[in-house]
């Protein structure tokens, strides 16, 4: 039954955790973050954060046991478990994959480089621990209750309270994010840990709601998460606006020169681009489409690239990766790749 219940989920909270994700990674619309990197961090929290988190929880859970003469299944060491173990072990499991990206930009990749996408990988992270962790509860929920169990607690889990660690986890990436835009160290190693703990605290309330309110507190945790969920998605929208001003600033400067004014207006638009390139991907085909939107990128990562030095960023690997995309730019002007109107 329980393999069953695990094939049911797998076709029911897929789809699901897979639109979540999609989502996310489109509000990311000015420099978005590679498919491969997004893939790697989803898979982190579908694997390595799951099986960690899950593992470290359980063996707390039992020295908690042993220490306290408690059975396991006692309702204070569940109570223990669920809002000072799971959210302290989980959210550090996941924690490590955002750091592991933070840690390989840094070392030379540079796709981590402000606060939105910190949220982004955070968010894809903790949606990736969604999927495998809501498959299992389905699954031993189809196990326990049949179809009836297994479709409420989906409902529950996935459709009302899909994005929580989502949430959960975007604040551990926006810590991480606002470490690798700023020059201060002290911000550096303060920003990062206090995400964590908005993370850990955040989980720890979401769990112990139902866990000491009951039925009463289960309703209070879904508005509390449903509420979280509308700041998270106001948060990338101000972020994302907060790209643009940069875009806007760094690109004027190349006004006349690599780009021009009516270029410069499309792709500083939030949505009007995108479509743009659809129409261009329909009717002139893959390659139109992949030329003009690799200008765009080289365009919008020169801005960023600006921008860091701008804060203060030196280095001969930047000065190598500008003088990379100036000339990427130059020659797609030179093959008349046109992204204006």
């Amino acid at each position: 039954m329980f393999f069953v219940g695990v094939i049911l989920g797998l076709c029911f909270v897929t789809p699901l955790v897979v639109l979540y994700a999609l989502l996310v990674r489109w509000c990311d619309r000015f420099e978005p973050e590679p498919w491969w990197l997004l893939i790697g961090a989803f898979l982190w929290g579908a694997i390595f954060a799951t099986l960690g988190g899950g593992i470290s929880s359980g063996v707390g859970e039992a020295l908690a046991s042993n220490m306290t003469g408690a059975a396991q299944d006692d309702p204070g060491i569940q109570a223990f478990g669920a809002t000072v173990l799971a959210p302290v072990f989980e959210e550090g499991f996941k924690g490590i994959g955002v750091a592991l990206v933070a840690g390989i930009s840094a070392l030379g990749l540079r796709e981590f480089d402000g606060p939105l996408d910190g949220a982004i990988y955070g968010g894809i992270i903790g949606l990736g621990f969604t999927l495998t962790e809501d498959i299992l509860y389905v699954a031993g929920q189809f196990a326990e209750s049949g179809l009836g169990g297994f479709v409420g607690l989906f409902f529950v889990r996935t459709v009302l309270l899909g994005l929580s660690h989502c949430t959960f986890t975007a604040c551990t990436g926006l810590g991480f994010g606002i470490a690798a835009e700023s020059r201060n160290l002290f911000v550096k190693i303060v920003a990062p840990i206090g995400g964590y703990i908005a993370a850990v605290g955040m989980h720890a309330f979401h769990n112990g709601l139902p866990t000491f309110f009951g039925g009463e507190g289960a309703v209070l945790m879904i508005l509390c998460t449903w509420v979280i969920v509308m700041l998270f998605f106001v948060l990338l929208g101000a972020l994302v606006v907060r790209d643009r001003a940069i875009v806007i600033r760094e690109l004027t400067g190349e006004l006349g020169g690599l780009i021009h004014p009516s270029e410069l207006a499309l792709i500083s638009t939030y949505v009007t681009l995108g479509w743009r390139n659809w129409a261009i991907l329909f009717s002139m085909g893959w390659s139109a489409f992949r030329q003009r939107r690799h200008k765009q990128l080289a365009l919008v990562e020169l801005a960023f690239i600006k921008n860091r030095r701008r804060r203060g960023e030196r280095g001969k690997g930047l000065d190598l990766k500008e003088a990379r995309l100036r000339q990427e730019v130059y020659l797609a002007n030179q093959r008349g790749i046109w992204i204006g109107n």
